[in-house]
């Protein structure tokens, strides 16, 4: 069999439930269910961190955080890190980037100055401040080992940067124009609702979404079959705030759409950061560090004050930007059976973390490990390696196994620097499970808050380092996360057992990183 091309695609901040192939009865998302109903469903899917650029950067190293080092928002993954993309191009695949990567910081800093890409040597700073537009009109690439890069920067009406901010402007015809799209309405006059529910003049033929799509159907019209193509796919969406281009009309009722699942009191058995959280007061708590809580911002609003209406249209908003992406996900799928090379493509279909929506009391994302924020949406498609017929996996898999999990299937040796597991014989069929735990890594400030969860098939466990409260839940007994069991003696062996799990995983990591040093 010749070698597959590989496809991963990544969507940012997107819930299980915004997708009707995992169960959504509210919304419809037809196109990624074609490509579940051809492929496989992980039903068990686990982010190794609830925040961007430590997710994104766990996914194409194959290293969990306290690796790779890129530990929150703000943060660059630093340049020696070995990607897939450098991986699969050594072994001769042409590598290419279209949409949001997120790999360094966005805002441009005293600490992190806007470079130019001659002088930050194979890579560029994601920066859409400065003199963008001549930076990024030149450059396209070397970029974490990518060949060719498209990129584009922040998120809807903060996101019109990059290459794609270029083809904006080369649209609107005007920066006047362009300027324009750096500005929603809100619909609600709520002013504690922050950015949740926003109309956007924005045409969806000049959509970001619609963008990745076109340039990433270009790539794959002009590959040349051989060699093989890594292409990887960013798409900015689903992510805050959730504006929506007014001429779309594929939209979400709001009517139809669920109320947060939240009842009053369940926050008080939880570590206090999420009361403050509830109430918009964590930005001004002893937990902020020099930066503001990844996700918890003005731009979160104050849950405590949203009306139901309210959390309906922010909540309809945001599923109706998940079916603008399935839209576009139909045009490269169809591409992709219109080339002919569907069959022996490696396709994977996931997210960074997902949204808590206003479930708990929160919005947004942040350091909550909640089943909706932590357990992903993820799709898998090769027919011609086995991946096929629509089956669910029930296994655990971490966003750190896509890696070696590719390496596996181009029969490639899995390198010591990767911290993940070989899912294939999962994807594949031929075992239940590629692990018995996953691991859920948080630092929002290294002398704040700092967490790591375990999962099980039936269990959850949440150490916050320094600190004398934590989390544990029966997953089985209570899925909704609601009974906090930390100081429950009945549960006393599960909280030893799961502890030392966290141990033997940051032993695990300790030994792989001594021996790559001494090696």
């Amino acid at each position: 069999m010749d070698r597959p091309n590989v496809i991963v695609i990544t969507s940012d901040q997107l819930r299980r439930d915004s997708l009707s192939c995992f169960g959504s009865e509210f919304t419809s998302t037809p196109h990624l269910d074609n490509l579940a109903s051809e492929g496989v469903v992980c039903d068990r899917a686990y982010t190794t961190n609830p925040v961007c650029t430590p997710a994104r950067a766990s996914l194409f190293s194959g290293q969990y955080m306290t690796r790779h080092g890129a530990w929150n928002v703000g943060m660059n993954v630093p340049e020696p890190a070995t990607m897939v993309s450098h991986r699969l191009g050594q072994e001769g695949y042409r590598t290419h980037y279209v949409g949001k990567t997120h790999f360094q910081c966005y805002m441009v800093t005293d600490q992190w100055p806007n470079r130019s890409p001659a002088d930050a040597g194979s890579s560029s700073v994601e920066s859409r401040t400065g003199d963008w537009e001549s930076r990024y009109a030149e450059w396209k690439g070397p970029y974490y080992g990518f060949d060719e890069v498209e990129l584009c920067l922040g998120h809807t009406t903060g996101g019109i940067a990059g290459h794609y901010g270029l083809w904006v402007k080369e649209k609107a015809g005007d920066s006047a124009q362009l300027e324009k799209f750096s500005e929603a309405t809100p619909i609600t006059d709520n002013p504690k609702f922050g950015g949740l529910a926003l109309d956007w003049d924005l045409p969806t033929a000049w959509h970001n979404s619609t963008w990745t799509a076109d340039r990433s159907i270009d790539f794959l019209n002009q590959s040349d079959p051989s060699p093989p193509f890594f292409l990887a796919i960013g798409f900015q969406d689903p992510h805050h705030p959730h504006a929506l281009p007014s001429d779309f009309d594929d939209r979400v009722d709001p009517a139809d759409v669920p109320l947060p699942r939240f009842t009053d009191g369940e926050l008080d058995d939880k570590p206090s950061h999420f009361q403050l959280a509830h109430r918009s007061e964590i930005d001004e708590s002893e937990f902020r560090g020099d930066f503001p809580v990844a996700g918890q911002g003005t731009s979160a609003g104050d849950a405590s004050a949203v009306t139901e209406q309210d959390a309906r249209n922010g909540r309809a908003y945001y599923y109706s930007m998940v079916r603008l992406i399935d839209q576009q996900m139909g045009r490269i799928l169809r591409c992709l059976e219109e080339r002919g090379l569907a069959d022996n493509t490696i396709v994977v279909f996931i997210t960074d973390h997902g949204e808590l929506l206003g479930d708990h009391g929160l919005w947004l994302k942040g350091p909550f490990h909640y089943e909706e924020l932590v357990n992903i949406p993820m799709i898998v498609r090769w027919p011609q390696g086995g991946i096929s017929g629509g089956r669910r996996v029930a296994g655990l898999i971490s966003l750190v196994d896509v890696v070696p999990t590719l390496l596996s299937a181009l029969g490639e040796p899995v390198p010591d620097v990767c911290d993940g597991a070989d899912a294939l014989s999962l994807l594949r069929g031929e075992s239940d499970a590629a692990r018995d735990h996953a691991i859920i890594e948080c630092t929002d400030d290294p002398r704040g808050l700092r967490l790591k969860t375990v999962v099980t098939a039936s269990r959850k466990l949440t150490h916050y380092h320094g600190h004398d409260f934590g989390e544990l839940y029966d997953l089985e007994q209570d899925p909704g996360e609601l009974v906090n069991l930390w100081t429950d003696p009945a549960y006393g062996e599960d909280r030893l057992r799961l502890m030392a799990s966290l141990v033997d995983h940051a032993e695990a990591l300790e030994r792989r990183q001594t021996r790559i040093c001494y090696a």
